[in-house]
């Protein structure tokens, strides 16, 4: 994770729901922002679960009352607030077809399903709007602690080249990577590999489903380490559509300099717990009511620019800057 790009974490009042329009940058009109103001809507590729609008939770979900939501949904109703559009139109396709809906002519404006920029021709990418990292799921009980316990041992991973590949650069010697799209959580408990990596915001919501459907499963799993990698989320856009790409940037950069982008992130991406300070030699502090990152790092090293530096330290023991928790500790320098 890049730590240059994190807003800081801020423990301010509450904003307003993302469903709320709010003022951002506005930019020069071009062909693709007319489109999307002429139409008053902004129509969103997304992978809505299988089947279509099910949900990919924390990502998208449909809730209690038929509404819906979810992180990448609250990123897309900024965004059409920004743009000036009154509506999102989402468009569902399969995760591994978006970029092709994309370049098709006349189909979607923008990409947003929590998908990580690619190369591919024709298609140019948003600043950031997450960061994130594969974290490392085990057994409740096993001994594994960190990525360095998995040497002879077998890995499994969702069926991904680019987690693949991440794979080979974080863990030497392991002796089988399994690939797999569902099942995987009966298989990490069943045996079948000893350990399990998967993008964080993904891992809590999916283990709080199967554990809902299993409650003899509860406490099951354990997450050992976070932010194994330095992955990002973005908008896609057409890459000729540069009037569209800049006014999308502007309105991301607003979001994320604004208190609400950690309140979003705490909204829909909590539930990961801290690991263990396991160096007993190492200063720390208790999390206390109110305290954030930077908060901290101005009472306890007298810089709140210094919240950079305690991330860095404690980026594998927490999910995301934005999500410390009472009680948690935070090893200081």
């Amino acid at each position: 994770m890049c730590s240059s790009d994190l807003a800081a974490p801020t423990g301010r009042a509450t904003p307003p729901s993302p469903d709320v329009a709010t003022a951002t940058p506005s930019a020069p009109a071009g062909a693709a922002l007319a489109r999307i103001r002429t139409s008053g809507r902004l129509r969103v590729g997304m992978d809505t679960g299988e089947p279509a609008m099910s949900g990919t939770p924390p990502m998208f979900f449909v809730d209690a009352q038929g509404g819906r939501d979810g992180f990448d949904y609250a990123v897309a109703r900024r965004l059409a607030d920004a743009l000036g559009a009154r509506d999102v139109e989402l468009v569902h396709a399969k995760y591994s077809a978006l970029e092709e809906q994309l370049l098709a002519p006349d189909t979607v404006d923008v990409l947003i399903s929590g998908y990580s920029p690619t190369d591919t021709a024709g298609i140019a990418w948003s600043h950031p709007y997450l960061e994130y990292g594969l974290c490392l799921v085990v057994p409740a009980a096993s001994k594994i602690a960190t990525t360095n316990d998995l040497f002879g041992k077998k890995i499994g991973i969702f069926d991904d080249d680019a987690a693949a590949e991440e794979v080979q650069h974080l863990v030497k010697g392991y002796t089988e990577l399994v690939r797999m799209e569902d099942g995987y959580w009966d298989a990490l408990l069943a045996g079948r590999f000893d350990a399990f990596l998967y993008d964080y915001p993904y891992t809590v919501a999916e283990l709080n489903q199967y554990q809902a459907a299993h409650p003899d499963k509860q406490g099951a799993f354990r997450i050992a380490q976070y932010n194994l990698t330095d992955s990002t989320y973005a908008v896609g856009v057409r890459a000729g559509e540069t009037d569209l790409l800049a006014a999308v940037n502007a309105a991301i950069d607003a979001w994320r300099a604004s208190d609400d982008y950690g309140t979003t992130i705490k909204r829909y991406l909590k539930g990961g717990l801290a690991t263990a300070v396991t160096d007993t030699k190492a200063r720390r502090v208790t999390v206390k009511k109110g305290d954030t990152l930077s908060g901290i790092a101005q009472r306890e090293l007298g810089d709140t620019n210094r919240w950079k530096e305690l991330w860095k330290l404690n980026q594998s023991r927490f999910p995301n800057p934005h999500l410390i928790e009472v009680g948690d500790e935070v090893i200081l320098p």
